[in-house]
């Protein structure tokens, strides 16, 4: 089972939780939920593919999520996905569990490193044994990437849909980011997990173009998000997610929390969100900047164009 639309801004895993009942229609107090996974952002420009090997999705409804028996998994692909050629919003289904209703409190996803890779351009494949090759530090193996939940995740009679965003463009970092004088052309693991519930969540879309409202559009951009903090400076925001803009210079942010829930945090008290376009190398233009932005849950916020001077 596949869905399209418009490119995720991180690499999502969507849980889809549907009613279930018994066969005289009476309410059985559980849901099913399928696994589904999707595409995020990443340097396309040296990467041709992302093989990640996806061993299980496991989550918690209990408020006790220290205790690994309170886990029931979700899924059990056990096979290698090209996250790369799930673009454009399309998923793939991994799997489908009941569960009974009440809020998922833990979500975690297993995988294997020895079976993930990245493919470059060129062809060289890069992998925990390659030189240039993938850095996988402690998490060699079969690690367990424990996902940030912001908003509580509903699983409801009626059913919900699950966002696991699975940023790879933070995930993997070059060496040159820790060490500047590095020559390793490979990527640094570092992973980047969240998990969202799909009616709570927003979007974020605009279209970057050069020099003016009417000038072309701005293709291969690197575009961030941040949570905009009243009064502190740019390089204070943290960094939520991170997209690129497409052919035309379009993007779009998906699963965004919505910004009411920074208001029930003190420490965030008026925040709101951010964008930054950077463009790509060479290009001649500048770097732009669009504040004050409000997300909904299940609601589109537009930038408008975006002119990069």
């Amino acid at each position: 089972m596949k869905y399209t639309g418009l490119v995720s801004a991180v690499t999502a895993l969507i849980l889809a939780t549907a009613a279930c009942g018994d066969s005289k229609g009476v309410d059985t107090g559980d849901s099913v939920v399928y696994t589904f996974l999707t595409d995020a952002p990443f340097p396309y420009d040296r990467i041709a593919r992302v093989d990640l090997y996806v061993v299980n999705v496991s989550a918690s409804l209990t408020p006790d999520t220290g205790s690994t028996g309170n886990f029931v998994t979700l899924a059990s692909p056990n096979r290698r996905i090209n996250v790369l050629a799930l673009q454009n919003g399309l998923t793939e289904q991994l799997g489908q569990v009941t569960l009974p209703t009440g809020a998922i409190t833990a979500v975690r996803m297993v995988i294997d490193t020895d079976s993930s890779s990245i493919t470059l351009r060129n062809g060289s494949v890069l992998t925990g044994r390659s030189t240039p090759g993938l850095q996988w530090q402690s998490s060699a193996g079969r690690p367990v990437l424990n996902a940030l939940i912001h908003e509580q995740i509903q699983v409801p009679r009626v059913g919900a849909t699950v966002i696991i965003d699975f940023d790879i463009g933070k995930a993997f970092i070059p060496p040159q980011e820790i060490d500047p004088a590095s020559t390793d052309s490979g990527f640094i693991f570092s992973p980047v997990l969240r998990a969202a519930d799909a009616a709570r969540t927003g979007f974020i879309s605009g279209i970057a173009r050069a020099h003016t409202v009417n000038g072309a559009g701005v293709p291969n951009a690197s575009v961030r998000l941040y949570l905009e903090r009243p009064g502190s400076p740019e390089n204070t925001w943290p960094v939520l997610g991170t997209t690129k803009t497409d052919a035309i210079g379009a993007f779009r942010f998906s699963f965004v929390t919505q910004t009411s829930f920074w208001n029930t945090l003190s420490s965030q008290q008026g925040g709101k969100y951010a964008i930054a376009i950077d463009p790509p190398s060479g290009a001649g233009l500048g770097r732009a900047v669009v504040q004050n932005l409000t997300v909904n849950a299940q609601s589109e916020t537009g930038t408008g164009t975006v002119i990069l001077p």
